[in-house]
């Protein structure tokens, strides 16, 4: 699996570059002396970063040893050096609801949390994301820094994350935080936004809870996720996590008790080709749980037909910006949320019917009678009986994306429900459609 992540990571460099320069180019008379210093020091780690990785075994090969070490030392801590810059001091940072700076949020019976994507500062995370994101619901926000130690390098840890469940500072500090506060009886509400390889450390922390806390403190727990770069995002709540459900016709289904989670993607955005949208459309037995919401991105035609369009996008302000457009400014098009879904209701039986064919293909090799895979709408998980569960759960996907079906998008996602203004359009936008996929637990 690491070898095929770092060979779609490099097939994926070209359109990620491209999608930065366009938003360098688009926004270069927004960009700040911080946002200068920032691009700066990235583009200098990129360099040293790309010197590293291509002169390494050519030097190895003709250098003493002792030379080799020393260049490569020099090298490495140049990379610390300038990291240093963008990642601080700080791995979490909190503002109150007008995007204030504060230390004193214990007291609020919600708690918001916001996990940085790749390539953020610690200062960008601290005067520019987090603050909007207070303002754009009307709640006070913490923000764990994701370090990043520039782009190569930081392509490469995401390959070897999305592998092997690694802990860092972030996913210990998410993990700290969401214990006490779900332990916390004066806490009704935890919601965990993540971005892009933000992701990881959730999907591990989520599992991490899933064992450690009882299911039914997991029902105040909301994860969100913009192009999600995990590979999995399991919620294993087992038999103590179930409760029945009785639908308008008077049967009666299973179904979980746990966090609620959704996941928004664009169709072009190559993190999330990497991550969810992989799980999800290429391997139907993979453990993604959550609804999904597929954006496509169209631009229109001189003939006045819309097309498809293939421009990468996969900032947190252009996710944002098309599900919350702010209605003051004059650019911005309709929320994608006020359109009617389309639900891929052929999908999501599929990857239902395959987590049945994977428990009984499993049966025949152990004697162990769970489920190994969930579907992309949550089906049950771990229960006595792996084939009634599979039953029960392709009942709960149909009758799933029958409720959803017609509907418009904020109508079934909960994340439109707390906004309380818009997040700014700075030029115009052609966001005009979206899909959803598995589109409520």
């Amino acid at each position: 699996m690491l070898h095929e992540d770092l060979r779609e990571m490099w097939l994926m460099m070209p359109g990620l570059m491209a999608s930065l320069r366009t938003h360098m180019a688009n926004h270069r008379q927004h960009l700040s002396k911080s946002h200068l210093k920032d691009m700066v020091v990235q583009l200098s780690l990129a360099i040293v970063e790309v010197g590293i990785i291509t002169l390494a075994i050519p030097l190895f090969a003709v250098l003493p040893g002792i030379l080799f070490a020393a260049w490569l030392g020099i090298s490495i801590s140049i990379v610390f050096g300038l990291s240093w810059f963008m990642n601080g001091n700080e791995i979490m940072v909190s503002c109150d609801e007008f995007g204030n700076s504060t230390t004193d949020i214990d007291g609020d019976n919600e708690r918001w949390i916001f996990i940085g994507g790749m390539g953020t500062s610690s200062h960008h995370l601290t005067q520019c994301t987090i603050p909007r994101l207070a303002r754009l619901f009307g709640r006070s926000f913490s923000g764990i820094q994701m370090a990043t130690y520039g782009l190569p390098f930081d392509m490469i840890l995401l390959a070897i994350q999305r592998c092997f469940p690694l802990q860092t500072q972030a996913s210990r500090a998410l993990y700290a935080e969401l214990r006490s506060v779900l332990l916390d009886a004066s806490v009704h509400r935890v919601a965990v936004l993540a971005h892009n390889n933000g992701s990881l450390p959730v999907a591990n922390v989520l599992a991490r809870l899933c064992s450690d806390i009882q299911p039914e403190k997991l029902t105040k727990l909301e994860i969100y996720t913009f192009g999600a770069a995990a590979s999995e995002f399991v919620v294993p709540v087992g038999e103590s996590g179930r409760k029945p459900a009785r639908f308008d016709d008077g049967s009666v289904v299973v179904e979980e008790r746990g966090p609620h989670i959704e996941h928004f993607a664009y169709a072009n955005d190559p993190f999330a080709q990497l991550g969810v949208l992989s799980s999800v459309h290429k391997k139907l037995e993979s453990r993604f749980c959550g609804g999904v919401f597929v954006i496509h991105n169209q631009v229109p035609q001189p003939s006045g037909h819309w097309v498809p369009d293939q421009r990468p996008v996969m900032l947190l302000t252009d996710y944002l910006s098309a599900l919350f457009p702010d209605p003051s400014s004059p650019h911005a098009p309709n929320s994608i949320l006020d359109y009617i879904m389309m639900i891929d209701r052929d999908m999501a039986e599929k990857r239902e019917l395959a987590a049945m064919a994977n428990y009984a293909q499993t049966r025949r090799s152990r004697k162990d009678n769970r489920r190994l895979s969930w579907t992309g709408l949550g089906a049950t998980v771990g229960g006595k009986s792996g084939v009634m569960d599979g039953v029960m759960g392709l009942e709960m996907v149909r009758r799933g994306c029958r409720d959803c079906d017609g509907h418009r998008g904020r109508e079934v996602s909960w994340l439109a429900n707390y906004v309380q203004t818009g997040w700014v359009v700075e030029k115009e936008s052609h966001i005009v459609d979206a899909m959803g996929i598995g589109s409520k637990l």
